[in-house]
């Protein structure tokens, strides 16, 4: 895996939005966070556009995200929210050019198709991180103070608390992941997730418990646990129950895709839909300790 360069004071970052559309002051406080950190926010024209739930037309998006990868002067591109859209473009962009001058690209939620593709395609490492439209429920200084020592390369090393459904263990190795429904929908795509000798990451928002288990099996049977390194389970937000219930709490649904296999997991990572979203760097080599005590994570930048 390639890392691109981290960042230092004074280097122009992109702002965009691939995805949904969002709201103006959540864009303006993001942007005021790139500032204080001593960084020059550069707007794509997706911010602000609207087309029905999107930030403007496909087209829009599209060639938004193709000036941004394109632009040499920026050193990282930041998503603005996730939601859906990106699938939609994803497909019509060229990437050659970033393939030579790669940067980090920022986000999680919808995002993950982004991450699964550069990682898959290009061998890229990006990171899983809180957007603008996560202000919304107010400003987490552990979610934002994490994605900027990502950013500029310091050291980024986290404590689990202990969980029941925990599998001891220790492994290395790079990690992949992000939103269980999309890693599903992007499974036949040239987007596919690789987790072949990974620590995957997972975790999910607002889906029936049927369903999550649906996206698990077909992850499961299409051998994405089969030679997994490890797997941290993040947020599993919002899940909402059958009727009749189906038996079963998000954290057991996992636990049945996975507890065949002899890897260690980890439950409870703050990383996702939850109020807390921890940095996670995929594709930098990362360290997993698994034990009585609770879980670490480390990553060798």
């Amino acid at each position: 895996m390639i890392l691109p360069p981290f960042l230092k004071p004074g280097d122009k970052v992109g702002v965009i939005s691939t995805s949904n559309y969002t709201e103006q002051p959540y864009i303006d406080q993001m942007v005021q966070i790139l500032k204080d950190w001593q960084l020059v926010p550069v707007l794509g024209r997706s911010i602000g556009a609207r087309h029905g739930s999107f930030a403007g037309s496909d087209t829009l998006r599209k060639d938004d995200l193709q000036e941004m990868l394109d632009n040499d002067q920026l050193k990282a591109v930041l998503e603005t929210m996730g939601g859906y859209g990106i699938v939609r473009v994803i497909e019509q962009v060229n990437f050659n050019k970033f393939k030579y001058g790669p940067k980090w690209l920022v986000g999680y939620s919808d995002t993950t198709f982004l991450h699964s593709h550069v990682q898959g395609m290009l061998g890229i490492a990006s990171i899983h991180a809180t957007m603008a439209a996560d202000l919304e429920a107010g400003y987490q200084a552990q979610s934002w103070e994490t994605l900027r020592k990502a950013l500029f390369g310091e050291s980024l090393t986290y404590q689990v608390k202990p969980h029941a459904l925990n599998r001891e263990g220790i492994s290395e190795a790079t990690m992949v992941g992000g939103t269980i429904s999309v890693l599903c929908n992007a499974k036949g795509t040239m987007t596919e997730v690789n987790t072949n000798g990974k620590i995957l990451f997972l975790e999910e928002v607002g889906e029936k418990h049927f369903r999550l288990d649906s996206y698990l099996l077909s992850l499961k049977q299409a051998g994405k646990f089969e030679y997994v390194k490890g797997l941290v389970v993040g947020d599993l937000v919002d899940i909402q129950e059958d009727e009749p219930p189906f038996g079963k709490t998000p954290e057991e649904i996992v636990w049945d895709a996975v507890k065949e296999y002899d890897f260690p997991v980890c439950f409870g990572f703050p990383a996702g839909h939850g109020q807390v979203n921890k940095a996670l760097i995929f594709g930098a080599p990362v360290k997993l300790k698994v034990s009585p005590k609770g879980a670490s994570l480390a990553f060798k930048l």
